[in-house]
């Protein structure tokens, strides 16, 4: 009996291997990984990255489906290129993509990973959306700086008109866009305006280097660099030098935003104030000022940019919408104001048709599995990083008629929101304004430019006249 305990003990050894062995071979075949390119080692398929990302994995898609796998350097990446896809992700496995990959370059720009875009899911995320949803985003905040964004749109205006002379003139359409939705920003969260209440004929020297600020931060950040997915040894040796423009962009930014806080402080100081400055420290309230300046005026410009370019391409509803701004006011007693915009349908049905063809954040913010789970029936292991390429959706012929034309006919009345007014009341300005012409017969130049936001990568220029009916307005704006 002893004999025969001994060989069942033995054979329950040998065999307890090839049974883990047996019964993993099983695990893996009911867990089908998703389709993707060959990787090379070490670099996977960085190989493979080519700017504009967006473009580069919509093409990867068609090759290789909807979803499909990548591997940046050692990061697993997952790409998700439909709507169906997105819906998984973002609504039922919303708790399991709920984390944010830390990227190194979002340590550097974005203090540790502590903003909203940047910061995992947990009880500081929570905190921080809490206080930016309250103070700047809700319905009521929105409303109740309606006054700052007319203000602002018709400063812009006024600037124009001066630069023209009442006559024709060319302008460079982006930094004037900038420096309108910079000071919208800064009278949000500031009650002032960063640059003078008078619109100068030329940009100011602090919008030209805020916005150079900006935009190479939005280049640089949400998995638009290889620089990312580097070893540790190759960031450190920083070839190229992009370690060392994010951490100028680090100390730029720092710097102006701690003068934010000195002035206001001091502000602060001149009367009671009731709340302890400690319950909202320095490093909180940078946070939240470089995200909201950065995506309020970055976003925002790109937009309006796009829309007036797919309009100078587009005459006929450039027409349209002036035609229903001009039924919409009447009699050129006053310019376009926020209440406006909900009688303005077809302005809103061409922004929510530009936001379709040129997605704010083309590729959204990345994020992170924080769990293994199944996306479309493919196994995304804990850790991956996933990109979800709007752009791809929005152009998806299987969920649009002629999805690459500017049809807004196509589309719904939105919802309110911070974008669409300020975004509505700069555009709806212009169209009501001026009249507008492209520079030269050829059409706009349409190209994207690169990063986390979506820029064009031509600006443009454009040739504008004030209309006679509402030059006496121009000329007395308050």
């Amino acid at each position: 009996m002893d004999t025969l305990n001994t060989i069942a003990v033995i054979a329950v050894l040998l065999l307890a291997p090839l049974l883990a062995l047996a019964q993993a071979s099983r695990r893996g075949t009911r867990r089908r990984n998703p389709p993707g390119p060959a990787a090379l080692p070490v670099i996977g398929h960085l190989h493979l990255f080519r700017k504009p990302l967006h473009r580069t994995l919509a093409r990867l898609a068609a090759r290789h489906g909807a979803v499909f796998r990548l591997r940046f350097g050692s990061r697993r990446v997952a790409v998700v290129s439909s709507a169906r896809a997105a819906e998984e992700c973002l609504g039922p496995r919303d708790v399991a993509f709920a984390n944010r990959p830390r990227l190194p370059s979002g340590r550097i720009l974005s203090y540790d990973w502590t903003t909203m875009g940047t910061a995992s899911y947990g009880p500081y995320w929570r905190h921080v959306r809490r206080i930016a949803v309250t103070e700047i985003l809700s319905v009521l905040r929105v409303q109740q700086f309606a006054d700052v964004h007319e203000r602002e749109a018709r400063a812009m205006a006024r600037g124009l008109y001066r630069a023209a002379g009442g006559g024709r003139a060319r302008v460079e359409l982006k930094s004037r866009l900038f420096e309108l939705l910079m000071n919208a920003m800064m009278g949000m969260m500031c009650a002032r305006t960063y640059y003078g209440e008078e619109a100068a004929a030329e940009v100011s020297e602090e919008a030209r280097w805020f916005r150079k600020i900006v935009e190479e931060t939005m280049e640089l950040s949400g998995a638009s660099t290889v620089w990312d997915f580097l070893p540790a040894w190759a960031r450190w040796l920083d070839v190229g030098g992009v370690g060392r423009r994010l951490w100028r962009l680090r100390e730029g930014r720092t710097r102006f935003l701690q003068g934010l806080i000195e002035e206001q402080r001091k502000e602060m100081e001149k009367g009671a104030p009731n709340e302890d400055p400690e319950a909202c420290p320095d490093q909180l309230i940078r946070t939240l000022c470089i995200s909201s300046l950065e995506a309020g005026t970055s976003t925002s410009a790109d937009t309006v940019e796009w829309a007036m370019s797919l309009l100078l391409n587009n005459p006929p509803v450039l027409e349209k919408a002036r035609q229903e701004i001009d039924a919409c006011i009447g009699q050129p007693t006053r310019l376009i104001e926020a209440t406006d915009l909900l009688k303005l349908h077809y302005l809103r049905y061409i922004i929510m048709e530009t936001f379709r063809l040129y997605p704010p954040a083309p590729l959204l913010v990345p994020h992170e599995s924080s769990t293994d789970c199944t996306v479309a029936g493919f196994h995304i292991p804990k850790g991956t990083m996933l990109l979800v390429n709007t752009f791809a959706i929005h152009r998806d012929p299987e969920l649009w008629d002629e999805p690459e034309n500017f049809i807004p006919e196509r589309r719904r009345c939105p919802a309110e929101n911070l974008g669409m007014q300020i975004v509505g009341l700069a555009l709806g300005t212009m169209i009501q304004c001026f009249d507008w012409e492209r520079v030269g017969e050829d059409l706009v130049d349409m190209s994207e430019g690169s990063g986390l936001t979506l820029p064009k990568e031509v600006p443009l220029k454009a040739f504008y006249e004030p209309r006679a009916s509402v030059a006496h307005l121009l000329s007395g704006i308050q």
